[in-house]
């Protein structure tokens, strides 16, 4: 557990960045420290036990907040009248996932959202056509000429997602031994043919620049935009057309940071969410040095017109509307810790 700072914040990658931090250290006075992470559903477990005193602010994708940490009162309800007016500055066609920002009963605002977006594979064009991608979407795998010319990111719980996908399996449905068996099957078949396996999006954008793999496996623009943003516009972010979920099989991710209950103050939490919201912090969010992605408030003239059309390219903003009609929204799986398990051995089996 970290030294207590004034702000100790636990977060995807991004709001550790100086351009976030600095202006509001400047502005408050206010030490900051920040912790990365690559598991929502581990770091979940973390704020619910014993490091809950550790952190202020937890920053974590869609349903934790309402359907975990919520609940089990380890973050507060934001106030009304600091909060309640932001709904108003978000992008209208995706009202929907702003729902998991309030608590189930719709009442208390539990948390603020700002990046969001497809998560599920990434190519480079000069290998794997757009239109392949999105039609053989994660079945690309299977193919025994791919075998070795593609990579698997750690993220383990999208990794769930996705291969249930790629094996048929709807993973927000109870599945009995045998499904989960064709579950660990497929897993294993992922792990042995990949060409890399790794934690760091940035290892396995070179990767796919340099022509070691032609895509990747758990991945968005989240994750491919600093290649993009280095002027390798052949990588690009995909998402498949169809899948076993209502006839889906992609995901889309809303990131909800909420303020953690420990019994302490919580002046420099609600100080930092405010911060972050602002129409000159907000574009830092969204283009920070280790990815790029697009947030809610750009529904806001103030905060869109900051991109330029360049930006909004290393976005993909011409077609974020259509993948994301695609997607289903990120939920927990009833049996996540059954899926997790099998996952894990897979990964040992590979290596």
């Amino acid at each position: 557990m970290p030294e207590r700072a004034d702000l100790n914040i636990l977060c995807w990658e991004g709001y550790e960045d100086p351009n976030v931090v600095e202006p509001f250290t400047g502005r408050h006075g206010y030490s900051v420290h920040a912790e990365t992470i690559v598991s929502d559903a581990d770091t979940a477990d973390r704020v619910v036990g014993p490091e809950r005193s550790s952190w202020d602010v937890v920053n974590l994708n869609n349903p934790f907040a309402r359907e975990v940490l919520y609940p089990a009162g380890a973050i507060r309800a934001l106030p009304q009248d600091r909060f309640a007016a932001e709904y108003g500055r978000l992008l209208p066609q995706f009202d929907d996932l702003y729902r998991w920002t309030r608590s189930r009963d719709g009442s208390d605002v539990i948390g603020v959202c700002q990046r969001f977006g497809p998560f599920n594979m990434v190519i480079n064009e000069d290998s794997i056509a757009r239109d392949t991608a999105e039609s053989e979407g994660f079945l690309l795998a299977d193919d025994p000429v791919n075998t070795g010319r593609y990579g698997v990111l750690e993220y383990d719980d999208f990794n769930i997602f996705h291969i249930c996908f790629a094996a048929g399996l709807d993973p927000f449905g109870t599945l009995p031994a045998e499904r989960l068996d064709t579950f660990e099957a497929k897993a294993r078949q992922w792990f042995s043919g990949a060409a890399l396996i790794t934690a760091d999006h940035i290892e396995m954008n070179r990767a796919l620049v340099d022509g070691t793999i032609g895509f990747y496996l758990s991945g968005g623009m989240y994750t491919a935009s600093p290649a993009r943003r280095d002027g390798q516009r052949n990588v690009r972010a995909v998402t498949p057309r169809s899948g076993p979920v209502d006839g889906k099989g992609a995901i889309v991710f809303l990131e909800v940071t909420s303020v953690v209950d420990h019994g302490g103050d919580t002046a420099s939490a609600l100080a930092f969410l405010e911060h972050i919201l602002t129409p000159e912090i907000a574009p830092e969010v969204a283009f920070t040095r280790g990815s790029c992605n697009p947030i809610t408030q750009m529904g806001d003239s103030r905060v869109f017109d900051r991109f330029t059309p360049d930006q909004l390219d290393i976005l993909q903003w011409e077609s974020l509307d259509e993948d994301i009609a695609r997607c289903v929204p990120y939920r927990i799986p009833p049996d996540h810790g059954e899926l997790l398990r099998r996952l894990r051995n897979a990964k040992n089996a590979a290596r």
